[in-house]
């Protein structure tokens, strides 16, 4: 493998046209990314989130008057969230929990005034139903009583007191699927970038003769129907090639020499060409006149041989009828098996006329070359 090959730029259409051979697995990857994410985040929901209760008071309160005849306003959300975790009102409130740790009981409280000052919300939260009913109690006894100790404040009265609830995790499941499908598309598009820079597969004769030091003759398509230019100019290679070398050896790295001796043989021993004059769109390109019989005096045969049954016996019959030709598979990654053969070819001195592309998928092309 030369320096000039291994430094070679990127064929950008090439890379597209790639992409979009693979982009139904991509795409299933992306869905099956999203499915794991929001199974992963339903497991992790289900099993890893912590079990908590948290109930909710609504308490009225009444402020009383100061010497000046105004009412106390200066109670808002910040003094009473601060006030409710002073000894004041914790040592009433702690009077009706015995046994339970003050520190405790502190962090489970949260006070606050959402819009108006006479309204005060009183939140508990704790780790089973039973702790923060008992909790939820004693903060109301105990602030309907210091309310009657504080001149500040003429009465304090419940007007909600609600039942403990389990507290759950927002559900973010969306989220989930759409963060594992943006992940794994990632790792897949990395993925796709390195297999591309590492392909060796053939898809184009400018492949071959950036990869080979030999003769890209042309394109043997799939079915050698439509997209008729690939046969006209592989038909015309091999006569300026082979000349009067009729009768040629081919060495088929796919394994299917005996279709591709009766499709090379069919394309060389039939009649001139014609374009249709048809208007239909689909009949444009270029079609070969169709002649019955085989192989007659003075046609072209074609020796096949394939590379898993490749040994010297072959290689001096490919040297007897003056050398071989080598087809190598559409989009199929055969360069270190190629290599081989190459270096065995090379090794018994037997000539290698130049190579071709078996089975091209004539969409590819045709959007390729378009």
């Amino acid at each position: 493998m030369d320096e000039a090959y291994l430094n070679r730029g990127m064929d950008l259409k090439r890379l597209l046209l790639t992409f979009q051979r693979k982009m139904w697995l991509i795409f299933s990857l992306v869905l099956l990314g999203a499915a794991i994410g929001g199974i992963a985040y339903q497991i992790a929901r289900a099993t890893k989130m912590p079990v908590e209760y948290d109930t909710v008071s609504k308490l009225y309160i009444s402020f009383g008057v100061d010497e000046s005849g105004e009412v106390y306003q200066y109670y808002n959300g910040y003094t009473w969230n601060d006030l409710l975790h002073c000894d004041p009102i914790m040592d009433l409130v702690m009077e009706e929990l015995p046994g339970y740790d003050r520190e405790q009981v502190r962090e489970a409280i949260t006070a606050e005034i959402l819009s108006d000052i006479r309204l005060l919300t009183i939140t508990v939260r704790g780790e089973n139903e039973k702790f923060v009913r008992e909790i939820r109690d004693a903060v109301e006894l105990g602030l309907m009583e210091y309310a009657q100790q504080s001149k500040e404040l003429e009465l304090i009265k419940v007007i909600y007191s609600g039942v403990p609830q389990r507290v759950y995790w927002d559900d973010r499941t969306t989220a989930a699927c759409i963060t594992g499908a943006v992940i794994v598309f990632a790792v897949s598009m990395i993925i796709f970038g390195f297999w591309y820079v590492f392909n060796e597969c053939i898809y184009v004769q400018g492949d071959i003769e950036k990869r080979y030091p030999y003769r890209a003759l042309g394109i043997l398509t799939m079915n050698q129907k439509g997209l008729q230019p690939y046969a006209r100019e592989l038909k015309g290679s091999i006569h300026h090639v082979l000349g009067e070398h009729k009768c040629f050896a081919i060495l088929d790295m796919g394994n299917h020499s005996d279709m591709r001796k009766l499709e090379l043989e069919g394309l060389l021993n039939r009649g001139e060409m014609e374009v249709p004059t048809g208007n239909n769109q689909e009949d444009f390109g270029w079609h070969i006149l169709e002649e019955s019989g085989g192989p007659e005096k003075g046609e072209w045969e074609v020796i096949p041989f394939n590379e898993n049954e490749f040994s010297e016996e072959e290689c001096s019959r490919m040297k007897e009828l003056g050398g071989v030709v080598i087809l190598l598979p559409f989009g199929a990654d055969v360069s270190r098996r190629t290599e081989r053969i190459l270096t065995f070819l090379s090794n018994q001195d037997c000539p290698v006329f130049g190579m071709i592309i078996a089975q091209a998928d004539e969409e590819f092309l045709n959007r390729y070359f378009a």
